[in-house]
């Protein structure tokens, strides 16, 4: 009964703090009156706005369905009186779980996993059809499991995000289970083991407090041979402490007493025993090094090497035992042949291959197009490791200037050359959806040394060619495409170029609005202790026809740009931050500690902006990959191929077309002004397997992402699907299977989305921190983005690109104002920032 976008009239159970609220949503997020979030009715006198994050569980369109004095309710009409559908559901649950509470607690022994290590996942349907006897479980029936596995956080892991987005629960595993039950029992008995890890904990405390040099230079770790070792039954109350961390918000009351039964004998904190003071306690015993992460243990991206999900880690395993096999094997090799797409000899067919065979041959050798000499510029940032793609322009009349007879060609790195789609690479992939990148560390879809010394574009080029899946077109003076082609191809000769050497060679007549706003954004470098040195990449020179080959690609890409503009495409030139950190990756804290690691020093933080709109050569490529994807949709609909497309609705609203007049036709910027008016209404992207508008873009005939299959599934599976097409084979993929991937993946790319976006606050937020510590705060301005009725307002730090709050009671500040700000509280666990104004 869940779904991801609510509506009005909806019926919503929303998780807060650890207790449940139940209602029918009244208005939502981008009603310009909302503020930003949507608005739950409870009860007479009593509205509760919330997030989409917040939902549990939503019965569509539940006030809608009923009938109130004989009279159907039609939409816009939620009286007061309509919340009496919500109360009575919620008491007809209540009713039920208190009657049915013998058939509930039999279902964690019916659904969890009979691997004692290992989670399970299961339905709120299937669970309810199990307690209620019943293949149709009705709405209170369905409402009762959840308001029952909610409660119970000792057998149940409160994950909002699969509750709502896949109607999935998530069950401890067995072991953990009796973990915490022990622990409770231990605790009760005032067991001796509880004093002795409380007096091993102070000693280690005490001795971190005293020896802990965090002003070295240097960051360091160690271990210290006469502090004490953990013990097996240390674990078991170090691990009760971390699940405390990690369900404080969910857990319903279990842990808050016992956790305070453990910290507070040993007189250590003056402060209240919460999840703060139990993450700093962690820190402090050498469990967690003193700037640890917390985002990289969250549940619902399950990353691997941390302990969190032992089906990660164990996929993470395979994955290496399977590159290290790949990379024993030859790579394909490509003998020099004439540019031709097709060719006369026979294709062999693949073989019939398990679940562990990678392609013993290329499948598209005998179609691909050896592109021989023709120069490919990979152009990317100096940190990138994996390139995914490279771009060439052909001239048909050799010399010829003429913007329309000149080929863009999109040469994309092609890993389905060596991995078929039923791989066990490919099934690993699909969970993982996407490569996720945080400051401290990245977590690659592929096996990091494939993508890096296998599939990544370039790699033996010169020796044995480099196999690409390249998109090639043709545009006239307008935009509009002219001729296109789809082929899996060969590329040679490949330079390797970056951002910043490419911004030198080419145009910046349609970059940001200003001069200064450029300066700013690229001058933006704040760090601590010491910068960070750039690398010193041999940089290759580039002749007179290369930079011209640039300048053109360019001059294409800004027609293609103009056109979508034309067609209503725009975007906000908001501050994004870019964050790196030294040394990178930093070193990860062990899931099972065997004994405290004390930390010496610490890491670089380093923070920018990040300068794709305020860069001609990140703008260029931008385009270009665009530009790909539509040739990709043109390609895929002609053909009636199943792939997934990229969609976004035009809000409705007088509002938006009246902004839109502010557009900056040279680069489709928005004005902050219009900026903060229109982000508040526009919908989220949606994932499809029909092709439409993507309204912010302004593309209308349909857009695919296909030019990052080295880090996103859905690239790589839109390449199967075009290949096995070119091969008059049958395709790898239904219809029907992709629409039921779309749900998995989208969910899956907002919860990373968000972790990532999480992290980067939590490191800026460090260094904002250490710098009012030293006394070198930089100013700081701000752009006020949202208000809320309690007279918060939403403001961005220019500098850094974070967000943080003030309190405008007065209303003295209107949205899009610019001002100084100077940060009072700073809560990098928890990402709040409260600022005051200067």
């Amino acid at each position: 009964m869940t779904k991801n976008v609510n509506a009005v009239g909806d019926f919503v159970a929303i998780q807060r703090n650890g207790k449940l609220f139940t209602g029918i949503t009244i208005k939502l997020r981008s009603d310009p009156s909302a503020l930003g979030k949507n608005l739950l009715f409870v009860r007479k006198g009593f509205e509760l706005p919330y997030r989409d994050d917040d939902v549990a569980f939503v019965i569509p369109e539940h006030t809608f369905a009923q009938k109130l004095n004989d009279s159907s309710l039609s939409k816009g009409l939620i009286s007061e009186a309509h919340g009496k559908f919500a109360s009575d559901l919620t008491k007809s649950a209540m009713i039920l779980s208190q009657s049915k509470i013998l058939e509930l607690r039999q279902i964690y022994s019916r659904y969890a996993s009979p691997d004692e290590q290992q989670t399970n996942v299961s339905t709120i349907h299937d669970m309810t059809c199990y307690v209620f006897k019943t293949n149709k479980p009705e709405l209170a029936q369905l409402l009762a499991t959840v308001m029952y596995v909610l409660k119970e956080s000792a057998y149940f892991i409160p994950n909002i995000s699969a509750m709502r987005n896949h109607n999935q629960i998530i069950l401890r595993a067995k072991s953990d289970v009796a973990a915490i039950t022990k622990v409770l029992e231990l605790i009760r008995l005032r067991d001796s083991s509880v004093t002795e890890f409380q007096s091993k904990a102070q000693e280690i405390v005490n001795y971190i407090r005293s020896n802990t040099n965090n002003s070295s230079t240097e960051y360091i770790t160690s271990q210290i041979d006469t502090l004490p070792k953990f013990t097996e039954q240390d674990k078991l109350f170090i691990n009760f402490i971390r699940s405390y961390v990690f369900n404080s918000q969910t857990s319903h009351g279990l842990f808050e007493t016992p956790i305070a039964s453990i910290l507070k004998p040993m007189k250590l904190y003056d402060c209240d025993l919460d999840k703060n003071c139990a993450t700093q306690f962690l820190r402090e015993i050498g469990v967690w090094s003193p700037w640890e992460n917390l985002n990289v243990y969250d549940s619902r991206i399950m990353l691997n090497g941390h302990g969190v999900s032992k089906i990660s880690d164990n996929d993470q395993e395979i994955s290496l035992k399977l590159a290290k096999d790949l990379m024993n094997t030859k790579p394909f090799g490509y003998k020099r042949k004439e540019k031709s797409s097709k060719s006369s000899t026979i294709i062999k067919s693949p073989l019939n291959l398990g679940l562990m065979d990678f392609y013993p041959y290329d499948i598209c050798e005998n179609i691909r197009c050896d592109f021989g000499e023709l120069p490919v510029y990979t152009i990317d940032d100096y940190t990138a490791h994996e390139i995914d793609d490279g771009v060439s322009i052909e001239r048909l009349n050799g010399t010829d200037s003429d913007l329309a007879s000149m080929w863009i060609h999109v040469h994309v790195a092609d890993p389905s050359t060596y991995i078929p789609p039923g791989h066990k690479l490919s099934q690993i992939a699909r969970t993982r959806v996407q490569s996720i990148y945080f400051p401290e560390r990245n977590y690659s879809m592929l096996p990091s040394i494939t993508s890096e010394q296998r599939f990544s574009l370039g790699v033996g080029a010169k020796d044995y060619g480099s196999c690409v899946l390249t998109f090639s077109m043709r545009i006239g003076n307008d935009g509009t495409f002219l001729d296109y082609k789809v082929r899996p191809g060969i590329v040679r000769r490949v330079k390797t170029l970056y951002y910043d050497d490419v911004d030198t060679v080419l145009s910046w007549d349609n970059i940001g609005r200003d001069k200064e706003e450029i300066e700013f954004f690229h001058k933006q470098r704040h760090f601590h202790p010491r910068e960070i040195p750039t690398p010193k990449n041999t940089r290759e020179e580039l002749s007179l026809s290369e930079k011209q080959d640039l300048l053109d690609l360019q001059k294409l890409a800004v027609i293609h740009m103009k056109r979508r503009i034309n067609l209503g495409s725009f975007m906000f030139m908001l501050p994004q931050p870019s964050i790196e950190l030294f040394p990178i990756p930093l070193p990860r804290s062990n899931p099972d500690p065997q004994a405290p690691i004390i930390h010496t020093g610490m890491p670089i933080i380093q923070v920018g902006l990040d300068k794709s709109m305020h860069s001609p050569a990140r703008a260029m490529v931008a385009e270009l990959m665009v530009m790909a994807g539509i040739v990709a949709s043109k390609f895929c609909q002609e053909r009636n191929i199943p792939i997934l497309y990229r969609r976004q609705d035009p809000p409705v609203s007088s509002i938006i077309d009246e902004e839109l007049k502010n557009i900056d036709l040279r680069n489709g910027a928005l004005p902050i002004t219009s900026t903060v008016k229109v982000r508040p209404l526009m919908s989220t992207a949606r994932l499809t397997t029909e092709p439409g508008t993507h309204w912010a873009m302004g593309i209308h005939e349909g857009y695919s992402k296909v030019t990052s299959p080295l880090r996103r599934y859905c690239d790589i599976v839109a390449h199967w699907q075009m290949k096995a097409a070119l091969l008059d084979n049958a395709l790898p993929f239904s219809k029907d299977e992709l629409e039921s991937m779309a749900l998995h993946v989208r969910a899956r790319e907002k919860d990373i989305g968000k972790t990532q976006m999480l992290s980067s606050k939590f490191w800026i937020l460090n260094l904002i921190n250490r710098f009012k510590e030293a006394g070198t705060l930089p100013e700081l301005t701000g752009i006020v983005l949202n208000a809320f009725e309690n007279g918060h307002k939403n403001v961005l730090i220019r500098e850094l690109g974070v967000h943080g709050m003030f309190n405008d009671d007065n209303g003295t500040v209107n949205l899009g104002d610019i001002m100084k700000v100077y940060p009072v509280q700073c809560d990098p666990e928890n990402t709040n920032l409260f600022l005051r104004l200067l």
